[in-house]
C-alpha cells in the first residue's frame, strides 16, 4: 500500500479556510474540541496568545494542525507550573492538535505532536497540555510519547458546559 507524503509547515493565513473545515468534520465526528465557540471556529484556531502554528498537508490538503499557545493566564499553565516549577512564562500550550479522522492510525498526530514539543524550547518554553479525561486515545497517545500526567483541572465555561482535564508536561 502506497501512502502520502505528508508534510509539516508552518500555518498561513491561507489555510485558515481549510483549517476551520477539517476543525468542524472532527468536532462533529470526535466531539474535540471539547468545547468549540459556535461561529467563531476561525478565531478558536487563532487566539490572540498563540505562538506558532502549523498544519500537516498530503497531497495539497491539509489533514492535520497543532499550536503552541502562550497566554498569560490559563490555569493549565498554572497546574504546570506547581508540578514542574517552572513559571508560567516558560511554558508553552500545546493546542488545538487534530488530524483528518481518514489519515489516523498512520502515525500523523505523533508527529504533529512530536512537532510542536520540539519547537517549544526555541521559545524558551517546555510544552504542556490539557487533554479531556473521557478522550482515551488522545491521553493514551500522551503517555505513549513520555508525557508526564501533572494533574486534573475541572473548568466551568458556561453553565451547561464543564470540561474535566488531565494536565501534562513534555518529556
Amino acid at each position: 500500500m502506497r501512502t502520502e507524503t505528508t508534510v509539516i509547515r508552518e500555518k498561513t493565513a491561507a489555510d485558515t479556510e481549510a483549517c476551520v473545515a477539517l476543525l468542524r468534520r472532527v468536532h462533529a465526528r470526535d466531539g474535540y474540541p471539547l468545547y468549540l465557540p459556535p461561529d467563531d471556529e476561525a478565531g478558536f484556531l487563532r487566539p490572540d496568545h498563540q505562538r506558532a502554528a502549523w498544519v500537516a498537508e498530503q497531497g495539497g490538503r491539509i489533514v492535520g494542525h497543532v499550536a503552541l499557545h502562550c497566554p498569560r493566564e490559563n490555569p493549565t499553565l498554572s497546574a504546570a507550573a506547581a508540578a514542574t516549577g517552572l513559571p508560567v512564562d516558560r511554558l508553552a500550550l500545546v493546542a488545538r492538535l487534530f488530524t483528518a479522522p481518514e489519515v489516523r492510525r498512520q502515525g500523523l498526530g505523533r508527529a504533529l505532536l512530536r512537532h510542536a514539543t520540539a519547537r517549544a524550547p526555541e521559545l524558551g518554553r517546555r510544552a504542556v497540555l490539557d487533554v479531556g479525561q473521557r478522550l482515551p486515545t488522545a491521553v493514551a497517545l500522551y503517555e505513549s510519547e513520555g508525557w508526564s500526567r501533572a494533574g486534573e483541572l475541572r473548568i466551568s465555561l458556561n453553565e451547561s458546559t464543564v470540561l474535566d482535564l488531565w494536565v501534562y508536561v513534555s518529556p
